[in-house]
């Protein structure tokens, strides 16, 4: 799964159901100029934001599927012992990657 900034810098999250990756595709300068990205993200350094985890889940088709909520609040329990995720404070860590890169 991962964040997408569209060009009009909309967000939007694909793969949704690739619950084993997550990860932020966007160029700077996506990054700099989406006001939806910047409600809901904080930079974490070296290449990394943190994002409000129940905004990436409104942003899921599967939003108000209990078993895909559920599938994404186990992603953070698994990604929570390596820094990737804070379930204290509901955030999730991602990477950038720009679109079409791995």
């Amino acid at each position: 799964m991962y964040l997408a900034i569209q060009e009009d810098g909309q967000l939007a999250l694909e793969e949704s159901e690739d619950f084993m990756r997550f990860h932020i595709a966007a160029t700077a300068g996506q990054l700099a100029a989406s006001a939806p990205f910047a409600g809901i993200s904080e930079d974490a350094g070296d290449g990394h934001y943190w994002l409000n985890a129940d905004a990436v889940i409104a942003l899921s088709p599967g939003a108000n599927n209990a078993d895909w909520t559920s599938a994404f609040e186990t992603m953070l329990e698994k990604a929570a012992p390596y820094g990737y995720a804070d379930l204290a404070g509901r955030r999730i860590k991602a990477h950038v990657i720009a679109p079409g890169g791995d």
